[in-house]
């Protein structure tokens, strides 16, 4: 039987929660093996989470309209006040250019004050690899499901960079041109390619080892191609 969350450590966050971490609903957690907190705990601080940035949000969009309002209405009141010199088109005029200064002067200062305000963090916990959770006794001890994840995660990574590294060697000097200024944009040099090569044949078999040492089950495990493109 898998892991699942019948499992008293083990859980899934709700999809706006999982959202806000960058991973889905159907990702199964698992709590710290050091944490005190339980599983509902920390679904717990998620949604804590959630609603502080609710707030902040709320607080950045109504704030400078309710601004704009005070401000109107004082202007509105001066302007009565001072109907005798002024037309109506004037007197308007008047009223919603000082709500547009309102608004905007509220939007620079409120900013400042809102995000001296800090959002709570959720309480961590450990993303279990798929491949884990699904072949893993549902006894494993904790301390294993984090090793053997960790394990699956650095294969993970390095595969992705083997992928990127393989294709970035096709690519011209010219392609691999990055414009000045532009810190999003990187490549692999072609004589980057065997070292990562090696890094993923290395990262695969310690996944593989950790797989075997604790009994987890890859099915339909066929591992990764390290062997270069003809």
């Amino acid at each position: 039987m898998p892991l699942s969350s019948d499992r008293p450590d083990c859980f899934h966050l709700p999809a706006v929660d999982a959202a806000a971490i960058r991973t889905g609903p159907d990702r199964l957690h698992l709590v710290p093996p050091d944490s005190v907190a339980d599983a509902s705990t920390i679904v717990a601080s998620h949604a804590r989470a959630r609603a502080a940035r609710g707030r902040k949000e709320a607080t950045g969009c109504l704030v400078p309209i309710a601004g704009g309002l005070v401000l109107a209405v004082v202007a509105e009141t001066l302007v009565r006040l001072a109907s005798i010199h002024l037309s109506s088109g004037a007197a308007a005029a008047a009223v919603a250019l000082s709500f547009v200064i309102g608004a905007s002067v509220t939007a620079v200062i409120v900013p400042r004050t809102t995000s001296a305000t800090p959002v709570p963090t959720p309480l961590p916990s450990v993303l279990v690899h798929p491949v884990v959770a699904a072949g893993a006794a549902a006894d494993l001890p904790a301390r294993d499901v984090v090793l053997a994840s960790r394990a699956f995660d650095e294969r993970d990574r390095a595969a992705a960079d083997l992928e990127k590294a393989r294709a970035d060697a096709q690519l011209t000097d010219r392609e691999r041109e990055v414009p000045p200024g532009d810190r999003s944009t990187w490549f692999f040099r072609p004589e980057d390619l065997p070292g990562i090569e090696r890094t993923a044949e290395d990262a695969e078999r310690r996944a593989r080892e950790v797989a075997d040492r604790l009994d987890i089950v890859l099915e339909e495990e066929g591992g990764w191609d390290t062997t270069p493109d003809d």
